[in-house]
């Protein structure tokens, strides 16, 4: 069954070690894509905002699953959003007050925050993925809804972090291991893979006829909602083990490369 759709994750997977890929080659695949009617769809934990700006000369084209699904829009239009009650948000925001170990950001539907008191270098480090971040002094002084608490854990104890957050965490918040010691807290119910299952109903397409590509934990309920999931070399070696298909590293241009074999060959290239 031909390939209707083909969703990437960008971090560990599309994008390669310096946050960049070859625009020239995807160029010229992303018009064959458009040429025979492949939706490319990009999935991430990233805000729409920052996804947007990878993509600037056809930005408004693309399908997004931002936030890890928290936030959904193809072709300009909103077709998803969820946000964390206010309830559960001021929950963590005095959790993370207790762990000065955790940096976060907050996401909005169209605005990112920190903290003033976050050090200016990790600011710096963390502008490309939150371009559009205003510091405020507390993050109970955010009056929009909430769709994601961002941690970066510089210390790398996630694993601990992850368990800690667990024990406070209520039935509609999900913790997310997205990978590069970071953290994602999200809606219980979202995930890349409810997404994917959202604008597979949307666009009437089935899973034999999607290509999906990721690297981390919150790629996992992605790759296996389709038939074509492809884990990238890079990932961790247990998550490797779970899945049958296997893409070059993100160093390699992994994702250009099974793209580009299937539309030459009208077949699924495989490590």
């Amino acid at each position: 069954m031909a390939i209707k759709m083909i969703a990437v994750d960008m971090d560990g997977t599309f994008l390669d070690e310096n946050s960049s890929y070859n625009q020239k080659r995807f160029d010229h695949i992303y018009q064959i894509l458009k040429d025979r009617g492949i939706r490319f769809v990009v999935a991430s934990g990233n805000p729409y905002k920052k996804l947007q700006n990878c993509f600037p000369h056809i930005q408004n084209e693309l399908t997004y699953i931002a936030e890890n699904g928290g936030y959904i829009i193809s072709e300009g239009k909103e077709l998803y959003f969820a946000h964390i009650s206010s309830q559960d948000s001021q929950l963590i925001i005095d959790t993370l007050q207790t762990m000065p170990d955790v940096l976060c950001w907050v996401c909005t539907k169209n605005q990112s925050y920190t903290l003033e008191s976050l050090p200016e270098h990790y600011y710096q480090m963390f502008l490309p993925y939150f371009p559009h971040v205003k510091k405020v002094q507390n993050f109970s002084l955010i009056k929009e809804p909430i769709v994601k608490f961002a941690l970066y854990l510089p210390q790398q104890n996630t694993t601990q972090r992850i368990h800690d957050l667990t024990q406070i965490a209520s039935q509609d918040i999900r913790i997310v291991d997205s990978g590069h010691a970071c953290i994602d807290i999200i809606p219980r119910f979202v995930s890349k893979g409810m997404a994917i299952q959202l604008l597979m109903k949307e666009f009437h397409i089935s899973p034999d006829e999607v290509m999906a590509f990721g690297d981390a934990d919150n790629d996992r309920e992605m790759l296996s909602t389709v038939k074509y999931g492809y884990v990238m070399a890079n990932a961790k070696e247990e998550m490797k083990k779970d899945f049958q298909w296997v893409a070059p590293g993100f160093n390699d241009e992994g994702v250009l490369e099974v793209i580009d074999y299937y539309l030459q060959n009208n077949s699924f290239f495989n490590l």
